[in-house]
């Protein structure tokens, strides 16, 4: 079977390749039609409209023009009569016989259509409305702060060894700025962080009505053929009581459903603590240490857990036993689900022994090979036994261990953060929603332009096709508003990377245009070809060095 393991392994490729080929073969297509449509408006012969490249597939000619469907989907593109300085004659109908005003609309056009195309992109998603994932991909993008509490970035949990530690970082400091820009939320400092591996950041923090300047360094870590930053910390959520068993020890102690833990035995909570299975896993690092120390610290205080508790505006100490009750979560078609282990069941012993989250995993992971039996209490109170069959092969085929994940609750409450509503816009506030949002989109990659250029940010961060539809491919598990946010954004930054003036792009065109304005006279059409061609030969080694990277990333988390 490993033989053909690496033959298996191309067709996620092979998905992601023609992910790819939804939002950028379509922001293509309509880009050359801009072209196209100007190019008739300006009175220019448009020879071929081709969707597609390569050899055509099927076509048709009317009038002056061929269209015709092509096999290498990646969108298309406009010939024109006279393009290429090359083949310019003088002609009349050709692109550079055109008047200078008529050239410079017909460039133009491609990325204004890009452009327009965003704007009603993003206006469509703020009308039909956000969820969780489309709010949280806007932040990341675009560094706005949708479904974000609005008075800053407040540090969490963070590892007492790592780098943000070393930089005398302390959980509760309020991130003001880095390296002198702003943070407006978290989504932005993680980008900061992100590309600055290894590099000093100036940080400016609030810390008890104070400014506090401090530096740290990320940590680099390699990731699917990527060196990027990390600090080791966690944004700070409050820790709000989702979820009261009837009954239940937290019921008889008071607790309510809203209330919002702040201390636990004391110890000031700046995070929702978990208590299953991942905990427990060496490759869980610090955060699964702070976990296990929260959890230790509640498990050897069982006859009296004391809870601070914000109530609105009064706070209370609740004490309370500790019981650990380890809930489900059953991975489809797993070892677990067929022995007749459900989500949600209760794990209440191993072998006939009690156990709790941590003597469950140890048991687990010791018991490799072997059969065992759970004691469970089913969703409606009905007690079970099942024999659970642990083998090798069932273990490599599954996520958690052989399919079994489980959440310890602690005296039957349920913990989450809360929920910040997401903002709601009828049609005419999303349209002015959709414009702000495209003046973030196009600053945002403005900024990440900058630093490529001054190599702040290295060029291995650039996807291409590939890394595209990667990203796609996971975009479209989230819903319909993420995917088409998500092409919106694409087609504007396609539009801006067109504007550029780079020689083949269109922004190498208009500053031709600007630089025979001044002149008075065309850029000489020898010197405009020796240009196109170097600069055609570094752009196909610049997509091809960046596909390559995605290739790597790709194939790397096949692997992975």
């Amino acid at each position: 079977m490993e033989f053909f393991n690496p033959i298996l392994a191309i067709f996620p490729a092979i998905k992601a390749v023609l992910l790819a080929i939804i939002p950028l073969g379509f922001l293509i297509f309509i880009h050359e039609l801009g072209h196209f449509l100007a190019a008739k408006r300006a009175g220019i012969k448009v020879n071929t409209f081709s969707i597609g490249f390569g050899p055509k597939i099927v076509g048709f000619k009317r009038g002056e023009t061929e269209y015709k469907l092509s096999w290498l989907p990646f969108g298309g593109y406009v010939q024109m009569e006279g393009e290429n300085p090359s083949e310019q004659t003088g002609a009349e109908g050709e692109f550079g016989s055109a008047s200078l005003g008529s050239r410079a609309f017909v460039v133009i056009a491609g990325p204004a259509v890009n452009l327009l195309f965003g704007i009603l992109a993003f206006w469509f998603v703020f009308t039909v409305g956000l969820n969780g994932h489309s709010a949280n991909l806007i932040n990341g993008l675009t560094g706005q702060s949708i479904g974000e509490k609005q008075e800053g970035v407040q540090i969490g949990w963070l590892d007492n060894q790592g780098p943000a530690a070393a930089g005398g970082v302390m959980p509760g400091d309020i991130i003001v700025s880095i390296n002198g820009n702003r943070i407006k939320n978290w989504s932005a400092f993680q980008t900061e962080v992100f590309i600055s591996p290894k590099k000093e950041l100036e940080l400016v923090v609030q810390r008890d009505g104070k400014l506090k300047t401090l530096t740290v360094v990320p940590e680099a870590v390699s990731d699917s053929g990527v060196e990027y930053g990390r600090l080791n910390l966690l944004k700070q959520d409050d820790v709000i009581v989702s979820q009261i068993d009837e009954g239940s020890l937290a019921a008889q102690a008071g607790l309510k459903v809203g209330d919002q833990i702040d201390t636990i035995n004391g110890h000031k909570i700046y995070n929702v603590p978990h208590f299953g299975t991942g905990i427990w896993d060496p490759k869980s690092e610090w955060l699964g240490t702070k976990y296990q120390e929260l959890y230790n610290n509640i498990d050897q205080n069982k006859d009296s857990l004391e809870l601070g508790i914000l109530r609105g505006s009064e706070t209370y100490t609740l004490q309370l036993p500790v019981r650990w009750q380890m809930k489900t979560n059953v991975q489809k078609d797993s070892p677990a689900q067929k022995a007749g282990i459900e989500t949600d069941d209760i794990i209440t012993t191993f072998n006939g022994k009690v156990v709790n989250s941590k003597s469950l995993y140890d048991e687990l992971k010791a018991a490799d090979g072997n059969s065992v039996v759970l004691g469970l209490i089913s969703k409606g109170g009905v007690e079970k036994t099942v024999t659970f069959s642990l083998t090798e092969t069932s273990k490599n085929d599954v996520e958690g261990i052989y399919g079994l994940k489980w959440y310890g609750h602690l005296s039957g409450m349920e913990l989450r953060a809360p929920e910040i509503p997401l903002p709601k816009y009828n049609v005419f506030e999303a349209f002015g929603k959709a414009f702000e949002t495209t003046w973030f989109t196009c600053t945002y990659i403005t900024r990440f332009l900058k630093k490529l250029i001054r190599r702040d940010v290295p060029l291995k961060y650039v996807a291409g096709p590939i890394g595209i539809g990667q990203m796609t491919n996971e975009i479209f598990s989230f819903g319909l508003t993420s995917v088409l946010f998500f092409t919106g954004f694409i087609s504007i930054h396609l539009a801006i990377v067109n504007l550029l003036p780079i020689p083949i792009a269109d922004g190498g065109h208009l500053l031709f245009f600007a630089m025979e304005k001044i002149r008075g006279r065309p850029v000489p059409r020898k010197a405009q070809e020796i240009i196109y061609q170097i600069s055609v030969v570094l752009i196909i080694a610049l997509f091809l060095y960046i596909t390559w990277n995605d290739g790597l990333r790709l194939f790397d988390n096949l692997r992975n």
